[in-house]
């Protein structure tokens, strides 16, 4: 198994998808700007919301088809009830970068953070 402060294999399988996700959601559910946002998913729960966003990185990274929600219109809500741009985009990179680079390293683990800074983009531009 991959240790957290030496992380040595490659973000590889669906497994390794929920242990990333699962390490980013720790941090995030208590981060003091980001916590706010994830207040809903606080109470409808995390093993609730883990598959979903699963499915959702599993496609984006592994090429899969089993996501089957809408990213924009979830993330343009949470930006109209949050205001999610600016300083809670650039923290939730940062935390989001940190548990891929905690967890694993390769081309795969960078393609995450890649992926990941692309759709904050994306997002912030068309919120202006």
């Amino acid at each position: 198994m991959t240790s957290p402060a030496d992380p040595s294999g490659d973000l590889a399988t669906r497994a390794d998808v929920d242990r990333l996700l699962r390490a980013f959601y720790q941090r995030a559910l208590v981060d003091p700007v980001l916590a706010p946002t994830f207040e809903t998913l606080a109470v409808v729960g995390l093993d609730e919301h883990l598959p979903v966003v699963g499915d959702f990185w599993e496609q984006i990274l592994f090429r899969t088809t089993r996501y089957q929600g809408s990213f924009t219109a979830v993330h343009e809500a949470l930006n109209r009830q949050h205001g999610l741009a600016g300083e809670r985009m650039e923290r939730w990179l940062e935390l989001w970068c940190a548990a891929v680079d905690e967890q694993f390293a390769g081309p795969d683990a960078e393609r995450a953070k890649a992926k990941a800074r692309a759709m904050a983009g994306s997002l912030q531009r068309g919120w202006k």
